[in-house]
């Protein structure tokens, strides 16, 4: 690159953005990377907008260094990056996220969790990560089919993802992508652009705004805003409005509201409403209504003829809490969303919640019930999912498909189909298998079925699972089971990602394992050929799985906010630190300006309250590998700008004790990953040389061999 050519803002992001489409997955670069964009650049801070708050920390945890690196060097001086919500409010005269109220990194007394995996499975599955069904959706499955009722689970929870799960100021307005909610409802995007188009059956759910026009922050012309969407909270079927209808007027709502509401308040739901749910008919003409939000205060206020009084609305809230049985929900499991609802299909995936809704554990006595009796057989089946054809049913649970001498005159067409189904019938004989039968006096069957109430894993993570334990027995085994935490924690995510585009001999072959010793890389490369050689994600997902279950697995107190008088009276940097501290054991400028010239060291002590700010200077110089001496950039920037420190995640550390900062280095240079949030975002990709460099020009000097933890 020319050092000669000058960059505006928006050139060198530009040319940040090819860079980093270089350097990653494509897949990886679509998702995160692309729908980024800059919305302003002052005082040397480039304001990065992304498209929620999942993204921008996705962003700012994996990309803040690689970003400032880069820009400083196109731009020629030091620049910052700031990643930020573009529909969150932006003050354009604050430029820096310290202070930001709302934000959890202001904490002043923060407090860290991680989850700790009993099993390679759980790693895998993450049992305690759930999306909420409320179960009055499933009386809307005759109405709509069980797509529409994903696409609103995915909706809503890409709404919660969005708004980080906080409160919003002034409106409920957030900014969702599209692939996200395609991702959480086991569709494409063109499945999801047609269930948006309007008199779509998810127009019982949603609503779309007009679409208007903004002003763009950066060319200052107009342009089309997003797509709007409303969404509806639980809303009332058909059938059910025209029940409550019917019994609020049997019962002379219209001659004494207040009775009659009360009255239906007392009554049990199933006085008011039918059960199970009446399907769509004739009787109300379904299929020539039009999509709109229906509520219970909204028929009550239809059959009164006017706004709920002061007296009404209370007795409305609470007859809508009791027949949308609002508190009632199924909990999905991402990992059911994410990995089996796009291979089972959305009927046969609800079809295994609806029989999860029926099965339930008495924590009193002890009673598990996961058989359930379905009167009615298939037809019933059908009726409750909405689905026209019974036989679509019959097809997920018969015995294996007989082929015999007619296997050879069947089409390929009709080949490929009974495979299908014999695929469907053998995932789905995960979650439910049908063990027993009988015929009513009506003529009708009933079927039982025996239902899985947690998650199996797919085939694809049982193998994973198989060669993780496999792996972890024979590390074991062959007592490398330390060098194998140590090799693992040296995986980048970096090389991770290379993994998908390497096949099994040449990842046999490279670099990955320099370094192992020969009982561990035989090891390795044992697992790697007991993998499925289907796709090149499957070693990918092992690495990844062994990084969480290790770190999970790790007996060790990694909290910035530990005391100090938990660390070793030996410990040498607790030693080191009594050099720069004072009597209270805080930053002492005087004693790390000891290396400083008597001129700087006098200006310094002479203007600066504190020795936060150099700190910060220090922490922010070592982050950057461009900056050779963080020492002097510390000096130089507190003689240009007094008591200015580097703002963000620097502050945040020069702000702890100086032996818990101590206490990240040593964990950083003894390969133990330190957990800390603000650590991560700017020493995540940090190599130990730079750490050793924030060590020395803080005055921390480690007495580590970092060679003894490699193991072998």
């Amino acid at each position: 690159m020319d050092a000669a050519t000058e960059f505006t803002p928006d050139k060198a992001w530009q040319a940040a953005i090819a860079n980093l489409q270089m350097d990653m997955s494509r897949a990886t670069f679509e998702t995160w990377v692309k729908p980024a964009s800059l919305e302003d650049f002052k005082d040397d801070t480039f304001v990065i907008g992304c498209m929620n708050s999942y993204g921008r920390d996705w962003l700012a945890d994996r990309l803040t260094t690689t970003l400032v690196r880069f820009l400083s060097g196109v731009m020629n001086r030091d620049i910052q990056v700031r990643f930020i919500v573009i529909d969150q409010e932006y003050d354009q005269d604050t430029s820096d996220d310290k202070d930001d109220l709302d934000s959890p990194e202001t904490d002043a007394d923060p407090v860290e969790l991680e989850i700790l995996y009993s099993s390679v499975r759980d790693t895998l599955i993450e049992p305690g990560r759930v999306v909420r069904l409320p179960v009055y959706f499933l009386r809307w499955l005759p109405y709509v089919d069980s797509q529409v009722i994903f696409v609103v689970m995915a909706l809503w929870q890409e709404y919660y993802l969005a708004s980080g799960g906080r409160a919003q100021k002034g409106n409920n307005k957030v900014s969702a992508r599209a692939e996200q909610v395609c991702q959480w409802a086991g569709i494409s995007r063109a499945q999801f652009f047609r269930l948006l188009l309007p008199g779509s059956p998810l127009y019982w759910f949603v609503r779309k705004n007009e679409t208007d026009h903004e002003v763009d922050k950066r060319t200052g012309r107009a342009k089309k805003s997003s797509n709007k969407y409303v969404l509806f909270d639980t809303p009332l079927t058909p059938g059910d409005a025209e029940d409550l209808k019917s019994f609020l007027l049997d019962h002379g709502i219209r001659e004494s509201p207040v009775t009659t509401l009360q009255a239906a308040v007392a009554a049990d739901p199933k006085q008011i409403l039918s059960y199970p749910v009446r399907p769509p008919s004739v009787t109300f003409n379904f299929e020539n209504m039009l999509p709109h939000h229906l509520t219970v205060q909204g028929v009550i206020r239809d059959l009164v003829g006017r706004k709920l009084t002061a007296e009404l609305e209370p007795l409305a809230d609470q007859l809508a809490d009791r027949l949308l049985a609002q508190g009632e929900f199924i909990l999905v499991s991402w990992y059911f969303l994410k990995n089996w609802l796009p291979a089972l299909g959305p009927d046969a995936a609800m079809f295994i919640l609806v029989l999860r809704n029926l099965c339930y554990f008495n924590d009193e006595t002890g009673e598990l019930r996961d058989e359930v009796w379905i009167e009615g057989g298939y037809e019933a089946i059908a009726q409750r999912l909405g689905i026209k054809n019974p036989r679509t049913v019959a097809t997920w649970l018969p015995a294996k498909i007989e082929r015999g001498k007619r296997k050879d005159e069947l089409t390929d067409r009709t080949d490929q189909e009974f495979t299908r189904r014999q695929r469907l019938q053998d995932l789905l004989g995960l979650f439910v298998n049908r063990t027993d039968h009988r015929m009513n006096s009506t003529g009708s069957y009933a079927w039982k079925f025996k239902v899985q109430r947690v998650d199996p894993l797919t085939p694809q993570h049982e193998t994973v699972r198989q060669a993780a334990s496999s792996l972890l027995a024979a590390s074991e085994d062959q007592g490398v089971v330390d060098e194998l935490f140590s090799w693992l924690g040296g995986v980048t995510n970096d090389c991770i990602e290379t993994v998908k585009t390497e096949s099994k001999v040449v990842l046999r072959l490279s670099n990955l394992a320099n370094g192992c010793s020969e009982t561990l890389t035989g090891i390795l490369n044992d697992c790697i050929e007991t993998l499925n050689l289907e796709g090149n994600d499957c070693f990918e997902t092992l690495l990844k799985t062994l990084k969480r279950f290790k770190d999970s697995q790790k007996d060790k107190d990694t909290s910035s906010t530990q005391d100090s008088s938990n660390l070793p009276v030996d410990d040498p940097y607790l030693q080191s630190v009594e050099a720069v501290t004072d009597a209270n054991g805080d930053w002492s400028l005087e004693k790390l300006l000891a290396r400083a010239d008597k001129k700087n060291r006098r200006i310094l002590l002479d203007q600066e309250k504190g020795a936060l700010a150099f700190v910060s200077w220090v922490i922010h110089g070592a982050s950057q590998a461009s900056i050779q001496n963080p020492y002097s950039l510390a000096i130089a920037k507190l003689k240009e700008n007094p008591g200015i420190s580097a703002g963000g995640a620097s502050d945040r550390l020069a702000a702890l004790l100086p032996q818990q900062l101590a206490s990240l280095i040593e964990q950083e240079l003894t390969f133990r990953s330190p957990s800390d949030r603000n650590w991560r975002m700017i020493f995540a990709q940090a190599k130990h040389d730079r750490i050793r460099l924030l060590a020395d020009s803080l005055g921390l000097i480690p007495d580590i061999q970092e060679e003894s933890w490699m193991g072998s």
